[in-house]
């Protein structure tokens, strides 16, 4: 998707009523973006011709010039800039302001030949908010143990296995490089890089602080960071709990506005309990402060976990010494946790194939649907939203229509938010066009 880009066209009117399009009321939604580019002002002369009509000269970028046309009102530019440009007018500040005046409820708006024009129509076209996302992944030994860690990466059995870890190197890569634009991606690993193939806590560590914060355009940042696709050599237990728990409160240290989200991808049950009596009881209890952990994310702080396995067996575990948790069913946990954390469907992929088409669908899933308006209206009750040449209409509850909402219902009006249908259609089109009325002064 190429960068966000606002395109404004602004008219003045001296006489009569704006033309607006939808109605008024405000919704109820939860985020708040930020980051509106800044405006640049260029000048605007007004001259009297011998019939007693005005002509309002609005030199562009692109020399566009808007008139408005004696005593009619009716407004129309000569021209049209293009989508990659800004334009702005602005009035001469050393000039009288008549009152700005509801454009709904009054239709006699007047201004004088030096005065400004009572209100600007702005059309917009704008893009959505990147979601911060990150990536919380499996770095346990059996991601390359042999012969467990590998498996039929293609679904062809007549070509090599691969590890576990190396079709989810390239599966990263694959999203994080399709997606750098789109997403903030960050990446935390489980254990660390520090962890070794031990019967003990060095088995276990998790960093404080994700090995790769949440940033814009940190596809390179984090592939340079993750273990290699090729490396054989990655040690340590299954700590999902500290995982998590990291990338929670680095997504919760984060206040942009922005939607959070989480992907866990594991090819096991958690162990590596933290507050373990012995070392057996680490590795071979599972460890159910997991789900607390997703749930109150979910719940408490509304950042979703989505769950992806790599090849987990749906059936009760033996209860032996080999470092799994004992007599639990791996699948069931999984697709428990997927639930709690507001996701409601695990994503088992048996091959690298499925991987790929899993983390597809959830990166669909997670791109945002909050778009940013900048400037912000002045009227926001004349707010038109369109996808493709199509009217989007405002609805009341974002939860449950196809439409679009105020992300603030009381204002600020900086940001507006798409809903279901309307929702989808962005996520395709990669864009809106929003066209309000009356730009603050």
């Amino acid at each position: 998707m190429r960068s966000s880009t606002l395109t404004l066209f602004l008219f003045s009117s001296l006489v009569g009523s704006l033309a607006c399009g939808s109605s008024s009321g405000d919704d109820d939604t939860t985020t708040d973006p930020t980051n509106s580019p800044s405006i640049p002002s260029m000048p605007t002369t007004v001259e009297t011709d011998d019939a007693g009509g005005t002509t309002v000269d609005t030199p562009t970028e692109g020399g566009m010039t808007g008139t408005s046309n004696g005593p009619t009102g009716d407004t129309e530019p000569e021209t049209t800039a293009p989508t990659t440009s800004t334009s702005t007018t602005a009035v001469d500040p050393d000039t009288t302001s008549p009152e700005t005046t509801n454009p709904e409820t009054t239709n006699d708006t007047t201004a004088d030949d030096t005065g400004p024009p009572p209100c600007n129509m702005v059309m917009a076209t704008v893009e959505p908010v990147p979601p911060n996302v990150m990536f919380v992944l499996d770095k346990s030994g059996s991601m390359v143990a042999m012969p467990s860690g590998f498996w039929d990466a293609d679904a062809d059995p007549n070509t090599p296995d691969i590890s576990r870890w190396n079709s989810l190197f390239q599966v990263v890569q694959d999203i994080v490089n399709a997606n750098d634009t789109k997403i903030n991606f960050g990446a935390n690993l489980f254990p660390s890089k520090a962890a070794q193939t031990m019967y003990n806590a060095a088995a276990c560590p998790v960093l404080a602080q994700p090995e790769v914060p949440v940033a814009p355009n940190n596809a390179m940042n984090i592939l340079n960071t993750i273990p290699q696709a090729g490396d054989l050599n990655i040690k340590g237990g299954t700590p999902s709990a500290a995982g998590v728990t990291t990338a929670v409160n680095h997504l919760k240290s984060i206040q942009d506005g922005a939607p959070k989200v989480i992907f866990l991808v594991t090819d096991g049950a958690a162990n590596c309990f933290k507050d373990a009596a012995n070392e057996t009881q680490r590795f071979e209890v599972y460890d159910d402060s997991l789900h607390t952990i997703v749930s109150d994310a979910w719940t408490v702080d509304g950042i979703p976990t989505y769950v992806i396995g790599i090849d987990i067996d749906n059936a009760v575990t033996p209860n032996t010494g080999d470092g799994n948790p004992n007599g639990i069913n791996p699948f069931e946990k999984l697709t428990m946790l997927a639930t709690q954390g507001g996701t409601n469907q695990f994503y088992n992929a048996l091959n690298q194939i499925e991987l790929q088409a899993a983390l597809d669908t959830i990166v669909s899933q997670a791109l945002s649907c909050v778009v940013p308006l900048a400037p912000e209206p002045g009227f926001p009750e004349f707010t038109e939203v369109e996808i493709n040449g199509a009217l989007v209409p405002k609805v009341t509850d974002c939860a449950t229509e196809n439409g679009w909402v105020y992300v603030n219902p009381m204002g600020p009006y900086t940001s507006i938010e798409l809903c279901g249908t309307a929702c989808t259609d962005l996520k395709a089109a990669g864009e809106a066009d929003v066209n309000y009325f009356c730009e603050p002064k």
